[in-house]
C-alpha cells in the first residue's frame, strides 16, 4: 500500500465524496482524520471505519473558524506525529442570477468555499513543511475553469480557491510541497443507482471515481508533481481547451 505511515486530513469527510476520499486513502493505507462539523454522522461514519480496523480519527472543527482548525489540526499532529496530506474538499453549491444573489449568500459561500481551504491549509503548513513530498490537493469544480450564469459567487469562490493554491503550490515548492487541484463535473453526489448499460451512465461520475483520482495524486513518487486535473463524464459536452456545457447538462 503506497501510503502506509502516512496520516492525511481530509475536510468536508462525514459524508458524499469527502467520506470516499477518506475511504480510498485509508484503503491505500494512510491513517487519516475526517474534519466536519460535529454531528452524528461524523460519528457514526468515523466509527463504522474504525470498527473494520482502519486508522482513522474525527476531527470535529468548522472549517471557517480558525481557533478550531487549529487546535483540531493540533490534536492530529499530537496523536500521529506527522501530517503528509491535507485534501481541501469541504465546499457547497448555491446558485442564483446576479441581481438577486444577498449579501449573506456571498458571503456563505466565499466563507465556506475559499476561507474554509485557506485555514486548514495556514495551519497544516508548518507540519506540511516537515515531510519530504507531501501532499495538498484541492478539489474544485468546472466553476473554477469557466464562468457560470446563475452561479456568480459560486464561481467566484471557486476561482478564488485556484488561486490560492496555484499561488501555494509556488511559494512551497521549495519545501517540496505538491500541490494539485481536481476539477470535476456533474458528480452522482446522491449515490443513484444508474443503469451501466443506460445514456445516463455517460452523463455522471460517482464519488469513487473522484476519490481514486485523489488518491493517485496523492500516492504519486515525492518526486513527481501533478498539477491540475479535469475529470468529467464522457458526455459532459465539455472540451480540453474550453470547459462548455452541453445542451441538458
Amino acid at each position: 500500500m503506497k501510503l502506509t505511515d502516512k496520516v492525511a486530513l481530509v475536510t468536508g469527510a462525514s459524508h458524499g465524496l469527502g467520506l470516499a476520499i477518506a475511504r480510498e486513502l485509508l484503503g491505500q493505507g494512510a491513517a487519516v482524520a475526517c474534519m466536519a462539523r460535529a454531528s452524528e454522522e461524523l460519528a457514526r461514519e468515523v466509527s463504522q471505519l474504525a470498527a473494520q480496523g482502519a486508522r482513522v480519527m474525527a476531527a470535529p472543527a468548522d472549517v471557517t473558524h480558525e481557533a478550531e482548525v487549529a487546535a483540531v489540526i493540533g490534536n492530529v499532529v499530537a496523536a500521529w506525529k506527522r501530517l503528509d496530506i491535507l485534501v481541501l474538499n469541504a465546499g457547497t453549491w448555491q446558485g442564483s442570477p446576479l441581481a438577486e444573489t444577498t449579501e449573506a449568500q456571498w458571503d456563505f459561500l466565499l466563507d465556506l468555499n475559499l476561507k474554509g481551504a485557506f485555514l486548514p491549509l495556514k495551519h497544516a503548513i508548518p507540519h506540511l513543511t516537515k515531510q519530504a513530498g507531501s501532499t495538498v490537493v484541492g478539489i474544485s469544480s468546472i466553476g473554477g475553469l469557466a464562468g457560470q450564469a446563475g452561479s456568480a459567487a459560486y464561481s467566484a469562490s471557486k476561482w478564488g480557491l485556484r488561486g490560492l493554491l496555484e499561488s501555494a503550490a509556488l511559494e512551497l515548492k521549495k519545501d517540496r510541497v505538491r500541490v494539485s487541484l481536481v476539477y470535476p463535473h456533474n458528480i452522482n453526489s446522491a449515490g443513484r443507482a444508474i443503469d451501466p448499460a443506460s445514456a445516463e451512465r455517460t452523463r455522471y461520475l460517482e464519488v469513487q471515481e473522484i476519490a481514486e483520482l485523489v488518491g493517485f495524486i496523492c500516492a504519486a513518487p515525492p518526486y513527481a508533481a501533478i498539477g491540475n486535473v479535469n475529470i468529467w463524464p464522457l458526455d459532459a459536452g465539455l472540451s480540453i481547451s474550453m470547459p462548455k456545457r452541453a445542451e441538458g447538462v
